[in-house]
């Protein structure tokens, strides 16, 4: 089964997107050193978590390696966001209890292997890219973390991504507007992904669908927060405790 793991947002400007969340009472974690920052994290515990990050236009070109080494669906997602104009654009779906996750050390190497929940959606029905992408990712201290992740042929669909390997997530964020975790997320989703996205979402109700001409996020809501606020092009709701 799978369950809500982040959504993100893609900006233009991602300092002063992050001075506008703080001043806002969200504390963040920079995903990087200082100086080479490419996003930052909304953590809410070991909940589901927001992520905003930037790409920047002189990286236009990697879609071209991108569809070498991994093919033309992961080239078309990660198009997909670079495209995106300061909006919230994706979010992804992870395992809900570890039980379909394997990490596998080899040659000094760490794979998180999620083999399993790519069998898992397959069987549903689902076309996805034949490849799975191996990454990892430096933190704000310097340490590595990897993870894993697949995408659905329809790119418009979430991505299924691993949990990190060391985790990453802050167990003791504390944020001043109140907020203690993500309530639910409404999605509008157009006639061709509403079947695919019903099956990979329909055991996690915090997942709103509602039938529209096109995919896309339409409103977050977040416990405890205390006024409703809007960041980039959604709705962020304040939801009662």
């Amino acid at each position: 089964m799978l369950k809500l793991s982040h959504i993100s947002c893609r900006v233009d400007n991602l300092y002063e997107v992050a001075k506008q969340v703080e001043e806002i009472g969200f504390t963040i974690e920079w995903g990087g050193l200082p100086g080479k920052e490419n996003n930052f994290f909304i953590w809410f515990g070991d909940e589901a978590f927001l992520e905003v990050f930037c790409i920047k236009r002189k990286f236009a070109p990697l879609v071209v390696a991108m569809q070498l080494v991994y093919g033309t669906v992961p080239a078309k997602k990660w198009w997909r966001w670079f495209s995106a104009k300061n909006m919230w654009c994706d979010f992804a779906l992870e395992d809900d209890n570890d039980n379909m996750t394997k990490i596998v050390r080899k040659n000094k190497k760490t794979i998180v292997d999620i083999e399993s929940i790519k069998k898992y959606v397959k069987d549903m029905g689902i076309n996805v890219a034949p490849k799975t992408l191996h990454w990892k990712r430096k933190n704000c201290k310097g340490k590595y973390a990897n993870y894993s992740y697949f995408i659905p042929r329809n790119v418009k669909l979430p991505f299924i991504v691993s949990r990190y390997e060391p985790r990453q997530k802050s167990l003791e964020t504390v944020h001043q507007n109140g907020a203690k975790k993500i309530a639910y997320i409404k999605i509008e989703v157009g006639k061709q992904e509403y079947k695919e996205l019903f099956k990979l979402v329909k055991d996690d109700d915090r997942i709103q669908l509602i039938k529209g001409r096109d995919t896309h996020i339409c409103e977050i809501g977040i416990e405890g927060l205390s006024n409703s606020i809007k960041i980039c092009n959604v709705l962020i709701k304040a939801v009662e405790v």
